[in-house]
């Protein structure tokens, strides 16, 4: 078991993991998909909304990428749906009370124009049980959990889609960074599975 990373461990020494830590879980955990200071400033904001409850009263939903996930603080109102690819290690999220692990791969099925390699990958997509899994696990949630965040590796395909999904079903307050990259089959499937 790896020990527990220090606050903010990975903005002091992204290139120099500590002791316990394997080089290639830092690698994974420092890959950004949006510049260094968009990061900071948006996980900033989202730590402040977690220790706020909603105003409007409903729960609030995240998407946000795995190294941002994985800098969050442990809270008791809050809930982590973690999504990894099945050839990877899972998120380091050590502590967290409400979570559910998830492994399918990204892709999005319902694309006509899918390559090759996105095609070898259909096997390991989205199925009806992980949208079984999502729904009895926020259905299990106790009112304490007031935020849900979803996360992928990037925060914009996978976690997008079920956080636009779980705000669809339940109501949810939804922030998204960018809802057209949603994974629409992904989105399609949450719908289908529970219709709002």
């Amino acid at each position: 078991m790896l020990p527990t990373r220090r606050p903010g461990c990975f903005q002091c020494c992204p290139a120099r993991p500590h002791a316990g830590f394997s080089r290639r879980r830092t690698v994974v955990a420092v890959v950004r998909s949006v510049p260094e200071p968009q990061l900071k400033t948006r996980l900033k904001e989202i730590i402040a909304k977690l220790y706020r409850l909603p105003t409007s009263g409903r729960r609030q939903v995240f998407a946000l990428s795995r190294a941002e996930a994985e800098q969050l603080p442990n809270l008791p109102s809050l809930a982590i749906i973690s999504v990894i690819a099945p050839d990877r290690s899972p998120a380091m999220l050590e502590g967290v009370q409400y979570l559910l692990r998830l492994s399918f791969a990204d892709v999005d099925f319902d694309n006509p124009a899918l390559s090759e390699r996105a095609r070898r990958k259909i096997p390991n997509a989205f199925r009806p049980e992980h949208a079984r899994e999502i729904h009895e696990f926020v259905a299990q949630l106790p009112e304490t959990v007031t935020s849900i965040v979803v996360h992928c590796e990037g925060g914009f395909s996978r976690s997008a889609a079920i956080a636009l999904g779980l705000a669809e079903i339940y109501g949810y307050a939804v922030s998204v960074r960018d809802p057209d990259s949603a994974n629409s089959s992904v989105l399609r499937s949450l719908r289908e599975a529970f219709p709002a």
